[in-house]
C-alpha cells in the first residue's frame, strides 16, 4: 500500500521489534496496512533503537556554544561536555543557594564535580554578575544571614552585632565591616560580590 504523509518521511520496520514502527521527525507517517493493523504502532521521536530491539534514549548533541552560568537552565547546561542531567541539577540548586556564580571556577564547589570536566567545558562559560541576587545585609537577621552557603553561624552573629552597634546600626560599605576572628579579609572578599548597603 502507498504511505500517506504530510511531509514525505521513511517508514522502518525492525524485525528485531516485531511490530510496525513509524519512525518520525516530528511529521505523522501512516499507511494503510498499519491503520488496518491491529498491533500497536510505536511513533519515535527521541529513541535510537539498536539491533537487539533494545531502545535507548538518544543522547542530546553537545554543543561547543557559550553557556551563562548564571541564566542557563537544566536543559542548557547538559549541552556541555561532561554534564549529565545531576550535574545539571546541582549546579542550579547551588547557583540558587548562593544567589548566583560571580566566577566561573564556583562552579568546582558544586559536590563532587569534577575537575576534568570544569577543564574541558571553562572555555565555554560566562559570567554575568548582574543577575546576583544581593543579601540586603543592613536588614538581614543571623538566622537570614547564615542561609547563605558561605556564612556560618558566627560569621553571621558577627556582623549582625558589629552592625548593631554602629551609631545609624549600618553598613554603608565593605570598608564599615569590621575584621575580626570570624570576619577574616578573606571571607570579606567571598561574599562582597552578595552584599548590598542600601
Amino acid at each position: 500500500m502507498v504511505a500517506q504523509s504530510i511531509r514525505q518521511q521513511q517508514a522502518l520496520q525492525l524485525p528485531a521489534l516485531q511490530e510496525d514502527l513509524a519512525i518520525f521527525d516530528s511529521t505523522l507517517v501512516a499507511s494503510d496496512s498499519l491503520r488496518q493493523s491491529t498491533k500497536t504502532v510505536h511513533f519515535i521521536d527521541k529513541i535510537e533503537i539498536q539491533q537487539d530491539g533494545k531502545r535507548l534514549p538518544k543522547k542530546q548533541p553537545k554543543t561547543n556554544l557559550p553557556v551563562e552560568l548564571n541564566t542557563a537552565d537544566t536543559t542548557l547546561l547538559k549541552q556541555l561536555r561532561g554534564i549529565g542531567s545531576g550535574y545539571a541539577n546541582r549546579i542550579v540548586r547551588y547557583r540558587q543557594k548562593l544567589g548566583g556564580f560571580y566566577s566561573k571556577q564556583q562552579l568546582l564547589e558544586v559536590y563532587n564535580f569534577p575537575y576534568e570536566t570544569y577543564e574541558k567545558i571553562e572555555n565555554q562559560l560566562l559570567v554575568d554578575t548582574t543577575y546576583i541576587q544581593k543579601l540586603p545585609i543592613n536588614t538581614l537577621s543571623i538566622d537570614e544571614l547564615k542561609r547563605h552557603p558561605y556564612i556560618r553561624y558566627f560569621q553571621a552573629k558577627s556582623l549582625y552585632e558589629n552592625r548593631v552597634k554602629r551609631i545609624n546600626k549600618k553598613y554603608s560599605g565593605m570598608d564599615d565591616i569590621v575584621v575580626d576572628r570570624d570576619v577574616t579579609p578573606e571571607f570579606l572578599r567571598r561574599i562582597a560580590p552578595y552584599l548590598s548597603f542600601q
